[in-house]
Protein backbone atom coordinates (compact mmCIF):
# COMPACT_ATOMS: atom_id res chain seq x y z
CA UNK A 1 0.00 0.00 0.00
CA UNK A 2 1.38 3.39 -0.97
CA UNK A 3 -0.20 6.76 -0.31
CA UNK A 4 0.34 8.91 -3.39
CA UNK A 5 -1.26 12.32 -3.13
CA UNK A 6 -4.36 14.33 -2.25
CA UNK A 7 -6.68 15.63 -4.98
CA UNK A 8 -9.32 17.96 -3.61
CA UNK A 9 -10.87 16.02 -0.75
CA UNK A 10 -9.76 12.65 -2.16
CA UNK A 11 -6.76 10.74 -0.83
CA UNK A 12 -5.03 8.62 -3.47
CA UNK A 13 -3.62 5.20 -2.51
CA UNK A 14 -2.13 2.45 -4.69
CA UNK A 15 -2.44 -1.24 -3.74
CA UNK A 16 -0.59 -4.10 -5.40
CA UNK A 17 -3.13 -6.90 -5.67
CA UNK A 18 -2.42 -10.50 -6.61
CA UNK A 19 -3.27 -11.25 -10.26
CA UNK A 20 -4.47 -7.66 -10.71
CA UNK A 21 -1.37 -5.48 -10.50
CA UNK A 22 -1.38 -1.96 -9.06
CA UNK A 23 -4.90 -0.71 -8.24
CA UNK A 24 -5.59 2.93 -7.41
CA UNK A 25 -8.16 3.77 -4.76
CA UNK A 26 -9.42 7.28 -4.03
CA UNK A 27 -10.63 7.62 -0.45
CA UNK A 28 -13.39 10.15 0.16
CA UNK A 29 -13.88 11.05 3.80
CA UNK A 30 -11.73 10.75 6.92
CA UNK A 31 -10.15 7.29 7.08
CA UNK A 32 -9.03 7.36 10.71
CA UNK A 33 -12.34 8.74 11.92
CA UNK A 34 -14.69 6.62 9.81
CA UNK A 35 -12.97 3.25 9.18
CA UNK A 36 -15.11 1.67 11.92
CA UNK A 37 -18.32 3.28 10.66
CA UNK A 38 -20.22 2.79 7.41
CA UNK A 39 -17.78 2.33 4.52
CA UNK A 40 -18.75 2.06 0.85
CA UNK A 41 -16.55 0.25 -1.67
CA UNK A 42 -17.39 1.47 -5.19
CA UNK A 43 -16.43 0.17 -8.64
CA UNK A 44 -17.24 2.04 -11.85
CA UNK A 45 -18.55 0.78 -15.18
CA UNK A 46 -16.71 0.38 -18.47
CA UNK A 47 -16.39 3.75 -20.20
CA UNK A 48 -16.28 5.60 -16.88
CA UNK A 49 -13.69 6.39 -14.25
CA UNK A 50 -13.94 6.59 -10.47
CA UNK A 51 -15.09 10.20 -10.99
CA UNK A 52 -18.55 8.95 -12.02
CA UNK A 53 -18.93 7.56 -8.50
CA UNK A 54 -17.43 10.69 -6.93
CA UNK A 55 -19.87 12.86 -8.89
CA UNK A 56 -22.81 10.79 -7.67
CA UNK A 57 -21.65 10.86 -4.05
CA UNK A 58 -21.22 14.63 -4.29
CA UNK A 59 -24.79 15.28 -5.43
CA UNK A 60 -27.01 17.12 -2.91
CA UNK A 61 -29.20 14.01 -2.74
CA UNK A 62 -26.31 12.01 -1.23
CA UNK A 63 -25.40 14.60 1.41
CA UNK A 64 -27.05 12.61 4.22
CA UNK A 65 -24.92 9.60 3.29
CA UNK A 66 -21.75 11.50 2.37
CA UNK A 67 -21.32 13.27 5.70
CA UNK A 68 -21.76 10.04 7.67
CA UNK A 69 -19.68 7.62 5.62
CA UNK A 70 -16.31 6.76 4.12
CA UNK A 71 -16.03 5.92 0.41
CA UNK A 72 -13.34 3.80 -1.22
CA UNK A 73 -13.49 4.49 -4.97
CA UNK A 74 -11.66 1.73 -6.87
CA UNK A 75 -10.05 2.51 -10.23
CA UNK A 76 -9.92 -0.43 -12.62
CA UNK A 77 -6.41 -0.56 -14.22
CA UNK A 78 -5.82 2.08 -16.87
CA UNK A 79 -9.20 3.75 -16.39
CA UNK A 80 -8.03 7.04 -14.81
CA UNK A 81 -8.72 10.22 -16.80
CA UNK A 82 -5.83 10.99 -19.16
CA UNK A 83 -4.09 7.71 -18.34
CA UNK A 84 -1.23 6.51 -20.51
CA UNK A 85 -1.77 3.34 -22.53
CA UNK A 86 -1.24 0.16 -20.56
CA UNK A 87 1.96 -1.69 -21.47
CA UNK A 88 1.69 -4.19 -24.29
CA UNK A 89 2.68 -6.98 -21.91
CA UNK A 90 0.12 -5.98 -19.27
CA UNK A 91 -2.28 -8.82 -18.49
CA UNK A 92 -5.64 -7.23 -17.74
CA UNK A 93 -7.26 -8.85 -14.68
CA UNK A 94 -10.38 -10.93 -15.09
CA UNK A 95 -13.65 -9.97 -13.43
CA UNK A 96 -13.16 -12.95 -11.09
CA UNK A 97 -9.62 -11.95 -10.09
CA UNK A 98 -10.80 -8.43 -9.28
CA UNK A 99 -13.77 -9.69 -7.28
CA UNK A 100 -11.58 -12.10 -5.35
CA UNK A 101 -8.63 -9.81 -4.60
CA UNK A 102 -10.17 -6.40 -3.87
CA UNK A 103 -10.55 -7.65 -0.28
CA UNK A 104 -6.81 -6.94 0.17
CA UNK A 105 -7.68 -3.23 0.14
CA UNK A 106 -9.91 -3.72 3.18
CA UNK A 107 -7.25 -5.77 4.94
CA UNK A 108 -4.53 -3.16 4.45
CA UNK A 109 -6.81 -0.28 5.48
CA UNK A 110 -8.03 -2.28 8.51
CA UNK A 111 -11.67 -2.07 7.46
CA UNK A 112 -13.85 -4.95 8.55
CA UNK A 113 -17.08 -4.63 6.53
CA UNK A 114 -18.33 -2.54 3.63
CA UNK A 115 -21.43 -1.71 1.64
CA UNK A 116 -20.73 -2.53 -2.01
CA UNK A 117 -21.84 -0.08 -4.73
CA UNK A 118 -21.11 -0.99 -8.34
CA UNK A 119 -22.42 -0.06 -11.77
CA UNK A 120 -22.43 -2.24 -14.89
CA UNK A 121 -19.16 -4.16 -15.09
CA UNK A 122 -18.33 -2.78 -11.64
CA UNK A 123 -21.51 -4.35 -10.27
CA UNK A 124 -20.48 -7.69 -11.77
CA UNK A 125 -17.09 -7.42 -10.03
CA UNK A 126 -18.68 -6.62 -6.69
CA UNK A 127 -21.21 -9.44 -7.06
CA UNK A 128 -18.18 -11.74 -7.25
CA UNK A 129 -16.70 -10.00 -4.19
CA UNK A 130 -19.91 -10.67 -2.26
CA UNK A 131 -19.85 -14.34 -3.25
CA UNK A 132 -16.21 -14.74 -2.20
CA UNK A 133 -16.18 -12.57 0.94
CA UNK A 134 -19.73 -12.41 2.30
CA UNK A 135 -18.52 -11.92 5.89
CA UNK A 136 -16.93 -8.62 4.83
CA UNK A 137 -20.13 -7.27 3.27
CA UNK A 138 -23.12 -5.52 4.85
CA UNK A 139 -24.98 -5.54 1.53
CA UNK A 140 -24.60 -5.09 -2.23
CA UNK A 141 -26.12 -2.29 -4.32
CA UNK A 142 -25.82 -3.32 -7.97
CA UNK A 143 -26.75 -0.83 -10.70
CA UNK A 144 -27.59 -2.13 -14.20
CA UNK A 145 -26.05 -5.48 -13.27
CA UNK A 146 -25.38 -8.48 -15.50
CA UNK A 147 -24.51 -11.89 -14.04
CA UNK A 148 -24.82 -14.16 -17.07
CA UNK A 149 -22.25 -14.80 -19.80
CA UNK A 150 -21.71 -12.53 -22.77
CA UNK A 151 -24.36 -12.53 -25.47
CA UNK A 152 -23.15 -11.05 -28.76
CA UNK A 153 -26.13 -8.80 -29.50
CA UNK A 154 -26.25 -7.58 -25.90
CA UNK A 155 -22.54 -6.80 -25.85
CA UNK A 156 -22.82 -4.85 -29.11
CA UNK A 157 -25.59 -2.77 -27.51
CA UNK A 158 -23.44 -2.18 -24.43
CA UNK A 159 -20.47 -1.08 -26.58
CA UNK A 160 -22.72 1.39 -28.37
CA UNK A 161 -23.84 2.74 -24.99
CA UNK A 162 -20.20 3.22 -23.99
CA UNK A 163 -19.59 5.25 -27.14
CA UNK A 164 -22.59 7.49 -26.44
CA UNK A 165 -22.02 8.27 -22.79
CA UNK A 166 -18.41 7.33 -22.11
CA UNK A 167 -15.81 9.65 -20.63
CA UNK A 168 -13.77 11.22 -23.46
CA UNK A 169 -10.83 11.77 -21.10
CA UNK A 170 -10.24 8.02 -20.88
CA UNK A 171 -7.65 6.19 -22.95
CA UNK A 172 -9.63 4.28 -25.59
CA UNK A 173 -7.26 1.31 -25.78
CA UNK A 174 -7.43 0.91 -21.99
CA UNK A 175 -11.22 1.12 -22.06
CA UNK A 176 -11.28 -1.56 -24.76
CA UNK A 177 -9.24 -3.83 -22.49
CA UNK A 178 -11.75 -3.39 -19.65
CA UNK A 179 -14.63 -3.99 -22.08
CA UNK A 180 -12.94 -7.13 -23.37
CA UNK A 181 -12.41 -8.46 -19.83
CA UNK A 182 -16.10 -7.84 -19.13
CA UNK A 183 -17.05 -9.55 -22.38
CA UNK A 184 -15.02 -12.63 -21.40
CA UNK A 185 -16.51 -12.86 -17.89
CA UNK A 186 -17.58 -16.20 -16.52
CA UNK A 187 -21.24 -16.98 -15.89
CA UNK A 188 -22.40 -16.29 -12.33
CA UNK A 189 -26.04 -17.28 -12.65
CA UNK A 190 -25.54 -20.80 -11.27
CA UNK A 191 -23.65 -19.37 -8.27
CA UNK A 192 -26.31 -16.89 -7.22
CA UNK A 193 -28.05 -19.41 -4.95
CA UNK A 194 -24.89 -19.32 -2.78
CA UNK A 195 -25.09 -15.58 -2.16
CA UNK A 196 -25.51 -14.80 1.55
CA UNK A 197 -25.82 -11.00 1.59
CA UNK A 198 -28.77 -8.71 0.95
CA UNK A 199 -28.88 -7.18 -2.51
CA UNK A 200 -30.53 -4.09 -3.96
CA UNK A 201 -30.79 -4.11 -7.75
CA UNK A 202 -31.24 -0.70 -9.38
CA UNK A 203 -31.95 -0.67 -13.10
CA UNK A 204 -33.13 1.88 -15.62
CA UNK A 205 -36.15 0.90 -17.67
CA UNK A 206 -34.32 2.14 -20.79
CA UNK A 207 -31.25 0.03 -20.03
CA UNK A 208 -30.27 -2.76 -22.41
CA UNK A 209 -29.59 -4.99 -19.41
CA UNK A 210 -32.99 -4.76 -17.71
CA UNK A 211 -33.87 -8.38 -18.55
CA UNK A 212 -30.46 -9.49 -17.22
CA UNK A 213 -31.10 -7.68 -13.94
CA UNK A 214 -34.58 -9.22 -13.70
CA UNK A 215 -33.00 -12.66 -14.17
CA UNK A 216 -30.69 -12.03 -11.22
CA UNK A 217 -33.69 -11.08 -9.07
CA UNK A 218 -35.50 -14.27 -10.04
CA UNK A 219 -32.50 -16.49 -9.27
CA UNK A 220 -31.63 -15.10 -5.84
CA UNK A 221 -33.14 -16.60 -2.71
CA UNK A 222 -36.49 -15.08 -1.72
CA UNK A 223 -36.07 -12.45 0.95
CA UNK A 224 -32.53 -11.27 0.23
CA UNK A 225 -33.03 -9.30 -2.98
CA UNK A 226 -35.00 -6.17 -3.87
CA UNK A 227 -35.28 -4.67 -7.34
CA UNK A 228 -36.16 -1.10 -8.27
CA UNK A 229 -36.84 -0.26 -11.91
CA UNK A 230 -36.67 3.45 -12.68
CA UNK A 231 -38.74 4.56 -15.66
CA UNK A 232 -37.44 6.79 -18.48
CA UNK A 233 -33.84 6.27 -17.34
CA UNK A 234 -30.77 4.42 -18.60
CA UNK A 235 -28.00 5.97 -16.48
CA UNK A 236 -29.48 5.51 -12.99
CA UNK A 237 -26.80 7.32 -10.97
CA UNK A 238 -26.39 10.14 -13.48
CA UNK A 239 -30.02 10.76 -14.45
CA UNK A 240 -31.95 9.76 -11.31
CA UNK A 241 -29.70 10.60 -8.33
CA UNK A 242 -32.65 11.52 -6.08
CA UNK A 243 -34.21 8.10 -6.43
CA UNK A 244 -30.91 6.26 -6.31
CA UNK A 245 -29.89 8.07 -3.11
CA UNK A 246 -33.26 7.47 -1.46
CA UNK A 247 -33.11 3.77 -2.33
CA UNK A 248 -29.54 3.48 -1.01
CA UNK A 249 -30.51 5.08 2.31
CA UNK A 250 -33.55 2.83 2.68
CA UNK A 251 -31.48 -0.24 1.84
CA UNK A 252 -28.78 0.68 4.36
CA UNK A 253 -31.39 1.28 7.05
CA UNK A 254 -32.64 -2.24 6.34
CA UNK A 255 -29.14 -3.39 7.33
CA UNK A 256 -29.36 -1.32 10.56
CA UNK A 257 -27.01 1.30 9.08
CA UNK A 258 -27.51 5.09 8.86
CA UNK A 259 -30.59 5.07 11.11
CA UNK A 260 -30.75 8.88 11.35
CA UNK A 261 -30.21 9.62 7.65
CA UNK A 262 -33.23 11.25 6.04
CA UNK A 263 -34.30 10.45 2.52
CA UNK A 264 -35.11 13.28 0.12
CA UNK A 265 -38.83 12.55 0.19
CA UNK A 266 -38.80 12.72 4.01
CA UNK A 267 -36.94 16.03 3.99
CA UNK A 268 -39.31 17.45 1.39
CA UNK A 269 -42.36 16.30 3.35
CA UNK A 270 -40.94 17.94 6.49
CA UNK A 271 -40.29 21.24 4.72
CA UNK A 272 -43.65 21.12 2.94
CA UNK A 273 -45.43 20.83 6.29
CA UNK A 274 -43.72 24.06 7.27
CA UNK A 275 -45.07 25.87 4.23
CA UNK A 276 -42.16 25.32 1.84
CA UNK A 277 -42.81 24.61 -1.84
CA UNK A 278 -40.20 21.83 -1.74
CA UNK A 279 -41.00 19.21 -4.34
CA UNK A 280 -43.27 21.46 -6.38
CA UNK A 281 -43.60 19.92 -9.79
CA UNK A 282 -42.38 16.49 -8.62
CA UNK A 283 -44.38 13.45 -9.63
CA UNK A 284 -46.06 11.86 -6.63
CA UNK A 285 -44.57 8.45 -7.45
CA UNK A 286 -41.70 9.27 -5.08
CA UNK A 287 -44.08 8.27 -2.29
CA UNK A 288 -43.69 4.69 -3.49
CA UNK A 289 -40.45 4.61 -1.48
CA UNK A 290 -42.61 4.42 1.64
CA UNK A 291 -43.75 0.94 0.63
CA UNK A 292 -42.40 -1.50 3.27
CA UNK A 293 -41.42 -3.99 0.59
CA UNK A 294 -39.17 -2.77 -2.24
CA UNK A 295 -39.39 -5.92 -4.30
CA UNK A 296 -40.34 -5.44 -7.96
CA UNK A 297 -40.91 -1.73 -7.35
CA UNK A 298 -41.00 0.47 -10.45
CA UNK A 299 -40.47 4.22 -10.10
CA UNK A 300 -41.30 7.05 -12.44
CA UNK A 301 -38.43 9.52 -12.85
CA UNK A 302 -38.96 13.08 -11.69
Amino acid sequence: MEKKDVIGDLHHYVFDLENCGPISVYIQGELEKNRDGVVFLTVHDVGHSYLSMVDFVNTPDMEEVRRRCLFLHVVIPGQEPNASPLNNDFVFPTMQDLGLNLVTILDLLRINQVVLLGEGAGANILLRFALCHYKRVYGLIAVNCVAGPNVGALFDAIKEKFKRRGDNSLNKSNVDMYAEAFKRRTDLMASLEKLKVDVLLLVGMKSNVISCTENIHQELKPGICSIIKIEDVNDVLGDAPVKAADAIILFCQGQSLLPTAQRSISRCNSRSSEGSDCGAGRKKSMSEYDQPNLRRLSLTSA
